[in-house]
């Protein structure tokens, strides 16, 4: 039932002061543009919200106007209060201004100017979907104020270093520009705060320069006031602009601009720097203010590779909490970056110049608010790839980042291991446009002798191993790619004991990707593993034995999120391997626990998760025989579809139907057919028994189709596809 306006006899239930005139409109108003209820300024309408339900009025409004609009819960005693949200709407059904909750309370008001005269629609409606109540709807139109400030560089208003302005943001969606003339050698000191009668509710600070670019910028620095620190690189007009955050917010508010001296610094943050960085030596450093970057200037040689280590001072009194390293090439161009490669938040890159000349290291924080002391290293050559590296990696828990270059280099870690010291290895594509391909993981022992290796065990392409130290020492881990030809960036992370045995130690896997190989040592071992599962999806779920020292007999168990047991299986698969399919009724968080049956035996193992779904695309890995072939399967949620690959003859008969299926069908199946370039060619919704579809399809040419099932109206359920060559 959509909410309905109440009026005459209704309003003696309500106690407002002194109401204003109020609005009727006859029957149930449409929530969209295609209403007739009409608002007013003076007006007050009394509606009432039901469930899913909201209001939407016309309001003719003026330029140079600004209109004042509430929307107030107004509930019987014995009703809860609604919590109300208004919108400001346009023709085209574009939200132009919105508000949620205003003055501390869950009511609704906003102050809204429009750029031309015409009708905007107000919208009324609750905060939850599920709530139900009556309210208020007020407006008020009066000339707009005059504005002191422009809303962009053309502002004829400015700000001086130790000068408070206060202002108003007038309506949603204003802002306004102070011109600064800032110097360079100056740090400036910048507050923006709500004050006054009716504040400014979440102040928005920024500092624009000249040509637009945002320099600086701060939301909520103390409760939903703002403050920045801004250092000018060099001297020149800069724009200081007071807004709310999100455009949402109007009001009074008191800004302030304080300057000093910068303290005096050698390292500047620009190609004019008389930082110097030698090669094999180190400098100390600090960032003493927020938004501080420290350059220095060094010569590298074309096709070289060099190291560059960047490290929170913890030393210091005031240390480095996050470095971050960047290069920049002679005319200030950034060629690479690197937070965290380092280890413990510290940085380290490795950097290829693509040729002789002058280069700029940076030392920076990873967010500008970020100040403190460090020290930069700088050294020449790749890391190594044999036990003399000195690049290590705690076995109590590491993360790194590096890089493969040129193809077929690899890189060497230590981690220092104590006999039956356990630990888990992932080695990962960075993610990035270079990232390293195939990942490959290889584990040296005291002696530089191999003593594990694994290539896919990660989620996709990415490596991953589970290794119990046998003796006590150093190991290296070599991170490389899978060829002679791999290189690109990459990701250590290391994690300290074996896969847990329980639902708060699991290790996560996801369906549908290569496997987990890892291995039981111990009679009663059993390793949890945590994945997500699609509520109504069917997963097929297999453990096998595998290598020169297999499990002998796996066991499987698969729990809810509760960590009670809902599947098992021992010998399912070949052999005494263990398999299972299952299709959780709930969805979210389970459990796959692996252990040796009874658990009697150790070895390694793997497991796998597939998600028997049907890929909705053209790539996808189900196929139908053309000449017979029938497949059942489920569309579990609205607007899913299902797609099988099939090789067509030209000039040949094929009977393809989509019928409803199962305990429990899908209420309407819908087919089309694609060619091989995914383009559709035909499509039948009604014309088998009953809503099923059916149609007749010649191919003019031979080659790849696509069948594409799904359910029309959002409709889900069973189905089975079959097609048949007349």
């Amino acid at each position: 039932m959509r909410g309905k306006l109440w009026l005459g006899a209704a309003l003696a239930a309500f106690a407002f002061a002194a109401p204003s005139a109020y609005a009727q409109a006859g029957g149930d108003q449409p929530a969209d543009a295609t209403t007739t209820a009409q608002a007013a300024p003076g007006q007050d309408i009394l509606g009432d919200i039901s469930a899913g339900d909201a209001d939407w009025f016309r309001l003719r409004v003026e330029q140079g106007q600004r209109y004042h609009i509430t929307l107030d819960a107004a509930p019987n005693e014995d009703e809860p209060a609604l919590d109300t949200v208004l919108s400001v709407y346009n023709l085209a059904g574009d939200q132009l201004a919105y508000n949620d909750d205003s003055n501390q309370t869950f009511n609704s008001e906003l102050y809204y100017a429009p750029a031309e005269s015409g009708e905007v629609f107000l919208e009324a409606r609750a905060f939850s979907s599920e709530a139900e109540g009556r309210y208020r709807l007020h407006v008020e139109a009066s000339p707009l104020p005059p504005d002191d400030a422009a809303n962009d560089a053309s502002t004829r208003a400015s700000i001086e270093p130790d000068q408070t302005i206060e202002g108003e943001l007038e309506i949603q969606g204003d802002t306004d520009w102070y011109r600064l003339n800032a110097r360079s050698g100056q740090m400036y000191r910048i507050s923006l705060s709500g004050s006054g009668d009716a504040p400014l509710g979440d102040p928005l600070l920024r500092v624009v320069g000249a040509d637009g670019e945002e320099l600086a910028v701060n939301d909520d620095y103390e409760n939903l006031n703002s403050y920045l620190e801004f250092a000018p690189a060099r001297s020149g007009h800069v724009f200081v602009v007071a807004g709310g955050f999100a455009d949402a917010h109007a009001g009074a508010y008191t800004l302030g601009v304080e300057a000093s001296r910068l303290p005096p610094d050698e390292a500047s943050n620009d190609t004019r720097t008389r930082g110097r960085l030698r090669m094999g030596r180190t400098v100390e450093g600090s960032l003493d203010y927020s938004g501080d970057r420290d350059w220095y200037r060094m010569r590298l040689e074309g096709g070289e590779t060099y190291r560059f280590a960047l490290s929170s001072d913890s030393e210091s009194e005031s240390p480095l909490r996050d470095p971050l390293v960047r290069i920049y090439d002679g005319d200030g161009g950034e060629l690479a970056m690197d937070d965290d490669g380092g280890g413990e938040l510290n940085s380290l890159l490795e950097f290829t110049a693509p040729e002789t000349g002058n280069y700029f290291i940076e030392a920076a924080g990873y967010a500008d608010q970020i100040i403190g002391a460090y020290t930069l290293r700088a050294s020449e050559g790749d890391i190594p790839a044999n036990a003399s590296t000195d690049m290590s990696l705690s076995a109590a828990g590491d993360y790194r980042e590096g890089a493969l270059a040129p193809a077929g280099d690899r890189d060497w870690y230590r981690i220092d291991l104590t006999a039956g010291e356990a630990l888990r290895i992932s080695l990962a594509n960075a993610e990035t446009p270079d990232g390293l391909a195939d990942p490959y993981i290889v584990l040296y022992g005291p002696d530089s002798q191999e003593v594990a290796r694994d290539d896919d065990s990660g989620e996709g392409l990415n490596a991953w191993l589970e290794y119990e130290a046998a003796v006590d020492g150093p190991h290296y881990l070599e991170a490389r790619g899978f060829g002679d030809e791999a290189q690109g960036r990459y990701y250590i992370a290391i994690q300290p004991g074996e896969i847990g045995d329980s639902y708060d130690t699991a290790e996560a896997i996801t369906p549908g990707g290569e496997g987990r190989v890892s291995v039981i040592g111990a009679d009663g071992d059993a390793d949890w593993f945590s994945l997500e599962l699609v509520e109504g999806r069917s997963y097929r779920f297999n453990l096998q034995g595998v290598d020169s020292a297999p499990l002998a007999d796996p066991y499987l168990v698969l729990y809810n999120a509760n960590g009670e047991q809902v599947a098992a299986d021992d010998d399912g698969g070949r052999g005494l391997n263990s398999y299972l399919s299952f299709a959780s009724p709930t969805g979210g968080p389970h459990f796959v626990s692996a252990s040796s049956y009874n658990g009697e035996g150790t070895g390694r193992y793997l497991l796998s998760v597939i998600d028997t779904e049907v890929p909705g695309h053209i790539y996808t890995d189900e196929y139908l025989d053309a000449n017979g072939d029938d497949r059942l399967s489920r569309i579990e949620m609205p607007g899913d579809l299902d797609t099988y690959r099939v090789d067509f003859e030209a000039g040949a008969r094929y009977l393809i139907e989509v019928r409803a299926s199962g305990d429990y069908a899908m209420t309407d199946p819908y087919l089309v057919i694609l060619n091989e370039a995914g383009e559709r060619v035909t499509s039948d919704d009604d014309s088998g028994p009953g809503l099923d579809a059916r149609l007749r399809f010649t191919p003019e040419s031979t080659g790849i189709y696509y069948i594409q099932a799904s359910g029309l109206g959002g409709s889900t359920g069973g189905y089975r596809v079959s097609v048949a060559r007349e």
